[in-house]
C-alpha cells in the first residue's frame, strides 16, 4: 500500500488544519471568558458524567459562522441560511440534550439530539452536513474545559477518556520513556496506557493484538483487537524531539483507516459502551 497522501488527501488535510486553526483560537477564547474550576474524575467514571459542561450559545453561533465555509467547500451546503434561524433556546435546548443523553458516544448523541429538538426541520440541509457543522462547532467547548483541568496522564488507567467518557481513534509512544499515549478526539485530553492491551474491552491476549503496518513507512501502524474489532492508528514519536499532535497525525493517516476499514475492523472511537 502506498502510504503518501493523495491530492485529494492533501485537500483534506489542508481543510482540516484551517479548521483546526479555527476551533484552537475559538479555545483559547472559551477559556478566557468562560472558565471553570478543576474537577476530578473518580476511579472509573470521567469528570463531564457529573459535570456539565459550560456552554454560549452567542459563542457557539459566532464559531459555526467562522467554520461553515470551510465545510460548504467540502460538502456543497449552505449553512448561513440555518445558522439565522437558530436562536439562543434552541442551541441551549440542543446543548442540554446531548449532554443528558444515556448515549456514551457523542457523534451518536447529537444525532439523536438534532433529531429530539428538531433542528433538521429548521433547513433543507441534509443531516449528514447538519451534523458534521454541529459536530465541528461543540469541539472547542470540550476542549477549553478539558484544559483546565488538572489531570496526571499517568494515573488514568481505563481506556476512555478521564474528562468526556469517549474512546480515542489513535495514540502515539511518546519520546523519552516510550509510554504508549492516547488522546481524546473530541476534548484533545491525552493519559498513558498499555501497549498490550487493547482500550476498548480490555484484551491483554498478545496473539490476538495484532500489527498492520503500511509498507515503507517505520512511523506509523495500526493495533487492531482481534477479541472486539476495533482498532487504533499508533504513531512513532520515541525519536521526536516535539510533541506529537494527535489531529493532524489523524487526518494525515486517513490511508490507515481505509488500510483497517477494508480489512472489517472500526475505529475505537466508534465503540459501543463497554464502560
Amino acid at each position: 500500500m502506498n502510504p503518501l497522501p493523495s491530492p485529494q488527501g492533501e485537500k483534506v488535510q489542508e481543510v482540516h488544519a484551517q479548521l483546526l486553526e479555527i476551533q484552537r483560537d475559538y479555545r483559547k477564547k472559551l477559556i478566557r471568558e468562560m472558565p471553570v474550576q478543576p474537577q476530578s474524575c473518580s476511579r472509573n467514571g470521567y469528570i463531564l458524567e457529573k459535570v456539565r459542561l459550560p456552554f454560549s450559545p452567542t459563542l457557539f453561533r459566532e464559531l459555526s459562522l467562522r467554520i461553515a465555509p470551510l465545510l460548504a467547500e467540502q460538502c456543497q451546503e449552505d449553512f448561513v441560511p440555518l445558522l439565522a434561524k437558530l436562536g439562543d433556546k434552541a442551541l441551549e435546548n440542543l446543548a442540554r440534550t446531548v449532554q443528558y443523553s444515556l448515549e456514551q458516544d457523542f457523534p451518536q448523541a447529537l444525532e439523536m439530539a438534532i433529531t429530539e429538538v428538531r433542528l433538521h426541520k429548521l433547513s433543507p440541509l441534509g443531516l449528514d452536513s447538519l451534523h458534521q457543522l454541529l459536530l465541528t462547532s461543540f469541539v472547542p467547548f470540550f476542549s477549553a474545559f478539558a484544559h483546565q483541568q488538572d489531570l496526571n496522564p499517568d494515573t488514568w488507567k481505563q481506556g476512555w477518556c478521564p474528562v468526556c467518557g469517549q474512546f480515542p481513534i489513535s495514540g502515539y509512544n511518546r519520546c523519552g520513556d516510550g509510554r504508549r499515549m492516547l488522546g481524546c478526539w473530541l476534548c484533545d485530553t491525552q493519559w498513558s496506557f498499555p501497549r498490550l492491551e487493547c482500550p476498548v474491552c480490555g484484551n491483554q491476549h498478545q496473539e490476538k493484538l495484532l500489527q498492520l503496518t503500511p509498507l515503507g513507512d517505520k512511523i506509523h501502524r495500526i493495533q487492531v483487537c482481534e477479541d472486539c474489532g476495533h482498532y487504533l492508528k499508533i504513531t512513532d514519536c520515541t525519536a521526536s524531539k516535539e510533541c506529537c499532535d494527535l489531529h493532524l497525525e489523524n487526518a494525515a493517516t486517513v490511508h490507515l483507516d481505509v488500510l483497517a476499514q477494508r480489512r472489517g475492523y472500526r475505529p475505537a472511537s466508534q465503540a459501543q459502551q463497554y464502560h
